[in-house]
């Protein structure tokens, strides 16, 4: 669920209620300084006197912490974009970020909390393993790509060995140079004498039974846990089409080819969950009568009370969408990524032309940049998000920028951590399901719903039995 919406509040609830709660890794250095900076509503410094890196901590707490908060209005102090070849400190803060918000989440019971991972944002991924792997994880989900080098990777974090993940370069401004590049990332980097850590869970996330067999082939020996189904329906990010085929708009359309074969992921001895539509008593019941262990739920839970989004947002969309006034489409421009991405369609939002227009461009998060190489050799990040004429600056085509918007910063403004521009405040861009528009709970009159009510709605009043 993007950035923030599916925090610790939440996987704690669903945790605490038997269930398996699962947490964003995406931009979690980023909401840690503006939380610092928000006065630390949630505990996070406090939760971070366990953590084994205390020279960040203070770094940390010397730098972004803000007594009572900045005054509104006021432009967060930003952390420097990651770079492709990091500064150690950039690396610590991640990590730090990661072990705060699953500490958090694992606070109080003793259920299964589990971290969500983009493939795709490759730099960001080891650090942001590595504070979860020290904060006791229990199940890593990765997305958005093909996670096959993350995967033996983590058993490197987790033996407390150095890693490394390759990184597809654009090579054109140098006659396309064919040495490989990496992130690197060393643990003793981070922590003084890194001890060996549990493994936890490994659950890619896939939207084809190819992909299912291609990484049953390439993966470690036992490090498949099971697999996360998830059809184009779902929120956040969706496989592109297997047909290749978009509308005049360039919005995907999907077809019989895109449904996954679930005797051949069956086949390979693996659970599997489903997600992407699943979200319903009828639809539990059809995921487990086709062999499914059980479901993956977003949509619903984003807009429950302990998610990420404020609560006068989630009001304000609960009672749009029973008034009919909300649809969601897959855009395939909006994401730099050039993955499909879910936009809600709601007022006040960057899915509305108006707005989007008005924003000025500008990438000071840089979470979906990609790697290039300058004409001096070294290893950038542009993304066509950013301002069109930086982007062809940097060797990018000027018509990949058409109708890109800033996912970083609005998802950021997503969960009420808006940065304040020069131009004006940042604003959000929501992503859900296709199915959250047949929305079973709240009401126009009573806008709002626990995570509690989401779980007894799909469970029809019955207690489901943990599989773990």
């Amino acid at each position: 669920m993007g950035i923030g919406v599916s925090n610790w509040r939440l996987a704690r609830r669903v945790a605490t209620l038997g269930e398996f709660g699962v947490v964003s890794g995406t931009a979690i250095d980023t909401v840690l300084v503006r939380e610092l900076q928000n006065g630390d509503p949630h505990g996070r410094l406090r939760v971070l006197q366990a953590y084994p890196d205390q020279e960040i901590v203070a770094y940390l707490r010397k730098q972004f912490y803000v007594e009572g908060g900045l005054p509104k209005g006021t432009p967060y102090r930003l952390l420097p974009i990651h770079k492709f070849r990091p500064t150690v400190r950039s690396q610590r803060i991640l990590s730090a970020g990661a072990f705060s918000e699953v500490t958090l989440a694992k606070e109080g019971h003793d259920g299964l909390v589990g971290i969500n991972i983009l493939t795709k944002t490759k730099r960001y991924t080891l650090s942001c393993l590595y504070g979860a792997l020290l904060a006791g994880v229990d199940a890593i989900l990765m997305g958005a790509g093909i996670p096959v080098e993350e995967a033996g990777q983590l058993q490197n974090l987790a033996a407390g060995q150095p890693a490394r993940i390759r990184l597809e370069v654009d090579t054109t401004a140098h006659d396309g140079a064919s040495e490989p590049y990496y992130y690197e990332m060393n643990p003793a980097d981070l922590v003084p004498d890194p001890k060996p850590l549990p493994l936890p869970m490994f659950f890619p996330i896939i939207a084809s039974d190819l992909l299912a067999r291609i990484l049953s082939k390439k993966l470690p020996e036992n490090c498949i846990t099971g697999w996360i189904i998830e059809g184009h329906t779902a929120g956040g990010h969706n496989a592109p089409p297997r047909n290749k085929q978009y509308d005049a708009s360039e919005n995907p359309v999907y077809d019989e080819r895109d449904v996954v074969d679930l005797s051949r992921v069956q086949a390979l001895g693996y659970p599997f969950y489903l997600a992407g539509g699943y979200g319903t008593p009828d639809k539990l019941q059809e995921a487990r009568a086709q062999g499914a262990t059980g479901i993956q739920v977003g949509s619903l839970f984003s807009l429950a009370d302990e998610s990420g989004y404020p609560a006068e947002h989630k009001q304000r969309v609960i009672a749009a969408i029973h008034r009919g006034e909300v649809t969601v489409r897959t855009d395939g421009r909006v994401s730099s990524t050039g993955f499909p991405f879910k936009v809600v369609e709601v007022d006040e939002t960057l899915a509305r032309p108006a707005i989007y227009d008005q924003r000025t461009r500008i990438c000071d998060l840089g979470y979906l940049q990609t790697p290039y190489l300058d004409d001096k050799g070294r290893v950038q990040g542009r993304c066509p998000a950013e301002p069109v004429d930086l982007y062809v600056q940097k060797g990018g085509e000027e018509s990949d920028t058409v109708r890109r918007a800033c996912l970083c910063n609005g998802l950021m403004a997503n969960i009420g951590l808006p940065q304040h521009q020069k131009t004006g405040e940042e604003q959000p861009l929501l992503t859900a399901g296709d199915d959250l528009m047949k929305l079973p709970l709240g009401s126009v009159e009573a806008p709002s719903y626990s995570a509690e009510e989401v779980l007894a709605y799909l469970r029809g009043g019955a207690i489901l039995s943990s599989p773990f």
